[in-house]
């Protein structure tokens, strides 16, 4: 199959380098890429590709279809579709490899330029990608397939703009197709939030780690690397000095926590097993960060030595941040700098990392936290940041197996990097965060900066993402309410008593209502683990602002006697085990007068919430 056309522009318009090291008629494009994470594939366009037919797409028999995949992904570079941004390198890439499945089911088609790709044909296209495996041997995902989606999307706006573009024809596929894209993209999203069973295992654990069991490991690299130091020279392992190593690193005992019986990790003498541990507490430190702030995988392996600062937030009140670069969308390839509100477990890990990395840095002379070699402790092999991807396969492996995870359904969750982002959002958003009881103390000062008027911040996706997770909770909170069947507290009696959706099911009014509450009353709705608050400034009892609650001064004793507080069944459970743990206060011989009275009103205050719940009267007796 020979093409007629062999030049596609005006050569006077096309670029004659793409980067520093590849210009436009290359085989290979590699871009100018040194976000970290980045691997040489992972910054590179490869045109020598093989095709069905067993032709290569190098080849002068596709010439002309060649230069147009360039000119059309050089022009959402340089003259993208109106309203939307220029593309970055590695938004092309991505672009490259689903046209590359595109250009291949073609050639399969007999198909040899853009313009026959009309409706039908692009139908056809799509549901062969509907019966790809994917790779697993599954189908392809909804947002894969959406992915494949925006990319016709993008040749239909560009086609005035090539010499082979694609005919108006394909709008109409795209009519109809096209306006599912944002909703499969946001529900079907490829990287979900991990389970909260799950991720308060896999952050209870990571936290563990980088305690006392990180000082240990630092300590046992220390001293391994005096006791194997005859090595360092390239000499190979003797029976003399293996047994002066091991001798040397007999005595060295793990720390026993505390609630613990034995030391926690048991005696190692080699080096693999040293290395062993040395990486689950880099993944440890990698998981904390990226569930406890919600920095991207580039984001977290570019933070340096000294990136921790403390300012004065909005409140007054001392901040911790994280301080780095985002690189995604950044208009230089250095990133745009960026601070991330961090948490003390987050602080905690930067002194571990500094720690774990001063003999790399120092070797290296850079100040990168992230500089990981298979041989930490003599440093014998290539040093590197790792790709963004490895951490995928490290949490799903030894890691997952040392802190035991819990199943999700049946089956080992599978862990990524990019989860922790979501997951975080997610924590940030709820406001009834009754399953996390193990992380409530370092998300809460988080979640109040972070969601705070008064905060400005520049990762503006996190915050969409955030507002994504508030609006969920905020909908399933007024469905709960609006069809409780009972409710206790002030305002829930008043709900229940005026509830037209009482005792119903979900269903197309409820929705309505739903949504009118949502964007057009103004009402701010308050979640937290013990009921909700339908905030009314001038009724409030913790003595909120315009804004909604005071988080400082809202417990659950305030919330049990104002206006404004409604209980459901799903906060039965918490309500419960506030009226035993009063009770077994109760019950200390030591227990001075003054606690003994605020035990029995704590008792009380269950009492009531407890009948509202029941259908019984919650008025003070």
């Amino acid at each position: 199959m020979v093409q007629t056309a062999t030049v596609l522009q005006n050569t006077s318009v096309l670029p004659r380098s793409i980067s520093s090291t590849s210009t436009w008629d290359d085989d290979i494009w590699r871009f100018d890429l040194t976000r970290p994470g980045v691997t040489d594939s992972s910054r590179t366009i490869g045109w020598t590709f093989e095709l069905p037919d067993g032709t290569r797409f190098s080849d002068p028999t596709w010439t002309a279809l060649r230069e147009t995949v360039k000119c059309f992904l050089w022009s959402l570079r340089t003259d993208p579709p109106a309203g939307k941004r220029r593309l970055g390198p590695g938004s092309l890439i991505s672009i490259f490899n689903q046209i590359r499945v595109l250009i291949c089911w073609m050639v399969s088609e007999r198909y040899d330029c853009f313009g026959q790709l009309d409706a039908s044909a692009a139908g056809r296209f799509m549901t062969t990608l509907r019966e790809r495996p994917g790779r697993k041997g599954e189908a392809l995902s909804l947002a894969t397939r959406a992915g494949y989606l925006s990319m016709l999307s993008r040749l239909h706006a560009q086609r005035e703009k090539l010499i082979d573009g694609v005919p108006n024809d394909l709008r109409r596929f795209l009519d109809e197709h096209g306006p599912r894209l944002p909703r499969l993209d946001r529900q079907e999203r490829g990287f979900p939030y991990t389970p909260d069973p799950v991720a308060t295992a896999l952050i209870s654990g990571a936290l563990r780690l980088i305690g006392t069991p990180a000082d240990d490991v630092i300590a046992l690299r220390d001293l391994a690397a005096v006791a194997y130091a005859y090595r360092i020279d390239g000499k190979r392992p003797t029976p003399g000095g293996e047994g002066q190593a091991r001798r040397m690193l007999d005595d060295f005992t793990f720390s026993t926590l505390p609630n613990e019986d034995s030391p926690w990790h048991a005696p190692v003498v080699q080096l693999k097993g040293i290395h062993a541990l040395i990486e689950r507490i880099y993944d440890a430190c990698f998981v904390v960060i990226a569930w406890l702030v919600g920095a991207r995988v580039s984001e977290i392996l570019g933070l340096e030595a000294g990136c921790i600062e403390r300012h004065i937030g909005p409140d007054g009140q001392q901040v911790t941040y994280l301080h780095g670069r985002i690189y995604k969308m950044a208009t230089g390839d250095g990133g745009q700098p960026h601070r991330w509100i961090a948490p003390e477990p987050v602080v905690r890990v930067i002194d571990v990392l500094e720690r774990l990395s001063a003999p790399i840095r120092k070797k290296l002379g850079t100040d990168n936290l992230w500089m990981l070699t298979r041989d930490p402790t003599l440093l014998r092999q290539p040093i590197g940041i790792p790709h963004s991807g490895a951490f995928g396969g490290r949490l799903n492996s030894s890691f997952r197996t040392m802190l035991d995870l819990p199943l999700h359904q049946g089956k080992p969750w599978h862990l990524n990097a990019h989860q922790g982002r979501k997951t975080f959002a997610r924590f940030i958003g709820k406001r009834d965060r009754t399953g996390l009881h193990a992380l409530q103390e370092h998300l809460g000062h988080v979640s109040r900066v972070m969601t705070d008027t008064a905060y400005v911040g520049t990762d503006y996706e996190l915050a969409e993402l955030i507002n994504d997770e508030i609006l969920k909770e905020t909908r399933a909170a007024l469905e709960d309410l609006l069809t409780a069947s009972n409710l206790s507290g002030h305002a829930g009696r008043m709900i229940a008593s005026r509830s037209p959706f009482r005792g119903r099911t979900h269903d197309g009014d409820l929705g309505g209502y739903i949504d009118f509450i949502v964007k057009d009353s103004g009402m701010v709705l308050g979640v937290c683990d013990w009921g909700y608050c339908l905030y009314r400034r001038e009724h409030s009892a913790c003595q909120g602002d315009d804004h909604g609650p005071n988080a400082v001064l809202r417990t659950q004793s305030v919330c049990a006697r104002c206006a404004n507080f409604a209980v459901s069944e799903r906060h039965r459970a918490v309500w419960e085990d506030r009226k035993v743990r009063n009770a077994q206060l109760l019950r200390h011989p030591a227990l001075d007068d003054e606690s003994r009275e605020l035990a029995q009103e704590r008792i009380l205050e269950c009492d009531r919430i407890l009948r509202g719940l029941a259908g019984e009267s919650d008025s003070v007796r």
